[in-house]
């Protein structure tokens, strides 16, 4: 009697319901890693992290179909699971939140709840991206840093880089100086603050057309931490 008893729980799970869970599970995937790709910046994305979210949503979704109401079985599992080490580090800490939006994906096709899971996801995923569009808490216009080197006897005051500096710049401050080469020379790092009329391709041409100024890279920084030469 118990044996007959197992033996129709194994089969209560039909296979065309693991097609369709897996099926749906690895659609809303495909839809959670293209809201990956939208929302994190490039200097943070992951090709892992992309494959990986769709993995997670169909392994979670049979894993769901598998427990089913039997609480043997999510013990059992749990233990199984328990050997599972990931070491792998998180670039960004949002990644985390899209490896539980694909487990929450599994978790609903798993359970056969379809249309709540592809609503609740959709309405999640359209929040990811308008925050990313919206720029939300990021400030308007990133830090912008100045670098070039000088002749060491010229020293910063009075020297050539100050008029294109009070033609283009609102404010600016000195951070850093260090020596480099073997002539002596000096390179300085300028926290500055553009005007708003101030194209910066504009103002890193004007500041390289000085002749004695060398290694000129004007670098803007962002909220995110990416960095690029405007010129």
């Amino acid at each position: 009697m118990q044996l007959s008893t197992s033996l129709s729980d194994l089969m209560a799970i039909s296979w065309q319901t693991v097609l369709l869970s897996a099926a749906i599970s690895l659609a809303l995937g495909l839809f959670i890693s293209l809201m990956y790709r939208l929302v994190t910046p490039s200097v943070n994305y992951s090709v892992a992290i992309h494959q990986t979210l769709l993995y997670v949503a169909m392994i979670t979704s049979l894993v769901m179909l598998i427990i089913s109401n039997q609480l043997a079985r999510a013990f059992t599992l749990v233990g199984a699971l328990s050997v599972i080490r990931f070491r792998t580090p998180v670039k960004d800490t949002r990644d985390a939140s899209f490896v539980f939006l694909s487990l929450a994906a599994g978790m609903g096709t798993g359970v056969g709840l379809y249309l709540e899971t592809a609503v609740g996801i959709a309405f999640i995923g359209a929040a990811m991206v308008a925050m990313r569009l919206s720029r939300l808490g990021m400030r308007a216009k990133g830090e912008v840093l100045v670098k070039f080197a000088i002749p060491g006897e010229a020293g910063e005051d009075g020297h050539a880089h100050r008029d294109v500096f009070d033609q283009y710049l609102k404010d600016h401050r000195l951070i850093n100086t260090r020596t480099v080469g073997s002539g002596g020379r000096l390179e300085l790092t300028f926290l500055v603050k553009p005007l708003r009329s101030t194209d910066l391709v504009t103002f890193s041409k004007a500041l390289s057309s000085i002749e004695a100024l060398d290694r000129v890279a004007v670098v803007v920084c962002d909220d995110e931490g990416l960095t690029q030469n405007v010129f």
